[in-house]
């Protein structure tokens, strides 16, 4: 749907984000996107390719007098992260997002927006439009499966790109520009627990954990928000002390790169502790909210009887036991930050996901570096933990980092419009969050990179949302550093 007061200028640009918004793109789910893609394509008269990771690469020639200039390379993710709030209906796979103004904010009605990177994936094909352009020929380069472990950017074949300049138009804090990112491993750690008839008398509940902001496990992952599953470790094990209860099954999480907003337990305890659970998780509650940021003050926790399904079965006291305490263990938030800015998290692990289900146990965990020295001494924490847990531990993917590189002909010429325009420096910075770049540097060889983009907030969570002036500003500086580069 889209709203009366939806944004106009820059026309061509908002016309196909708009378009996108309509069009379900979930990470490993792009078909629709990519059709999109090849239609405009099309349409242009545009040589294009689609490789076998399902990347799409649109080649676009030089207008204007720059028909035989060097080719420049544009990327973005096509994919979304797909999340709602709790009770919004939706099915990702086949409906279209419905939108809203919000003072100079654009947002979904209940789920994520997509402007990370929707925003960018239409600056990219708003050039097309322009035909008093002088450009050179670039190679529009759409990725798929960022958001799951930037495996569309893992899996490209970069014989289909010649350039060796990138404007990667990912980031999401308008006014800075980016020369480096995080790399990444993620960790899955699995195994079973055998299951026991529950203790007869006890009745059966749930326990949800729920109201936290969550966000982004990278770019978030300082601001101290709260994991849904840190707090359920915290308050089982505070019950652990103070009553019975048996653990039916846990869940919490949805994806590596999104903090857990919300978790639950079902289980069993006896009626007469009702109350004591209610204190407790009022308690802890407490605790959390004298220290958590504003974000978090929402915070939830509920407790409902539920009728028990037949032959329900729950863990034993001593795997029980040893659960809670892994969960309270397992590293979580950012752990170290860079020497040279102490605003800059080096280091981290997002405790992303915990499932407990019918005795089957699943972690998922994301490390993030720029120093991949440096992060060996948290990835052997999470080794050693599912070790001493007798878990099977994998590593599930790793991609490189993007280390920051100054002496860059790209950088020096955004730059230098950036100041012509605004007539002020921009930052130039770097992002803990694994942008393509790394992967892509790795692929293609050496090429001058750099990233920006307008602002963007929540990125990864229902709150997501795109701050309107900002992306006339980036189109205006995206546009001159193309007629100049």
């Amino acid at each position: 749907m889209r709203p009366q007061n939806y944004p106009q200028s820059p026309k061509n640009l908002w016309e196909i984000f708009f378009q996108l918004t309509q069009i379900p793109r979930p990470s490993k789910h792009e078909t629709k996107a990519i059709e999109y893609l090849k239609k405009l394509a099309n349409d242009f008269n545009l040589n294009y390719v689609v490789d076998q990771a399902n990347n799409v690469i649109l080649y676009v020639p030089g207008k204007n007098g720059r028909e035989n200039d060097p080719p420049v390379i544009i990327q973005n993710h096509i994919d979304m992260v797909t999340d709602a709030t709790k009770g919004h209906e939706i099915d990702f796979l086949n409906d279209p997002l419905s939108l809203e103004v919000d003072g100079e904010w654009l947002k979904a009605v209940g789920t994520t927006l997509g402007a990370d990177n929707g925003i960018g994936c239409a600056a990219a094909l708003a050039v097309l439009f322009e035909q008093k352009m002088k450009h050179p020929p670039l190679e529009l380069l759409f990725t798929v499966d960022e958001e799951t472990g930037l495996n569309g950017a893992l899996g490209l074949e970069s014989k289909y790109l010649t350039g060796k300049k990138m404007l990667n138009l990912d980031t999401e804090e308008w006014g800075s520009l980016y020369i480096g990112c995080a790399g990444g491993i993620d960790y899955e750690l699995i195994r079973e627990y055998g299951l026991v008839e529950a203790t007869e008398g006890f009745l059966t509940y749930r326990l949800d954990v729920k109201g936290f902001l969550g966000g982004h496990s990278g770019v978030d992952i300082h601001q101290q928000r709260g994991n849904a599953l840190k707090f359920l470790a915290e308050l089982l094990a505070s019950m652990q002390e103070a009553l019975d209860f048996e653990i039916i099954e846990i869940r919490g999480g949805r994806a590596h790169n999104i903090i857990p907003r919300e978790a639950f337990v079902n289980l069993k305890l006896r009626q007469s502790d009702e109350n004591k659970v209610i204190n407790l998780s009022n308690e802890l509650k407490q605790k959390w909210l004298s220290y958590l940021p504003q974000t978090d003050k929402s915070l939830e926790i509920d407790l409902t009887q539920l009728d028990p399904p037949p032959n329900e079965k729950v863990l034993k006291k001593e795997d029980q036991a040893r659960l809670i305490s892994y969960l309270i263990l397992f590293p979580h938030g950012a752990h170290a930050y860079d020497l040279n800015d102490n605003s800059l998290v080096s280091m981290s692990n997002n405790f992303a996901k915990f499932l407990c289900i019918r005795g089957q146990v699943y972690t998922q965990s994301s490390l993030r570096f720029f120093d991949r020295n440096e992060v060996e001494s948290l990835e052997q924490k999470v080794r050693s933990l599912g070790e001493v847990f007798e878990m099977k531990v994998e590593k599930h993917s790793e991609y490189p980092s993007w280390k920051p590189v100054r002496e860059n002909s790209v950088l020096d010429l955004v730059k230098d419009v950036y100041k012509k325009i605004y007539n002020n420096e921009p930052e130039v910075t770097a992002i803990h969050a694994g942008l393509e770049c790394g992967i892509l540097r790795d692929k293609i060889g050496e090429i001058d990179v750099v990233s920006f983009g307008p602002t963007i907030t929540g990125a990864h969570s229902p709150d997501e949302r795109v701050y309107i002036p900002s992306v006339e500003k980036f189109w205006d500086l995206f546009k001159r550093v193309l007629e100049e580069i």
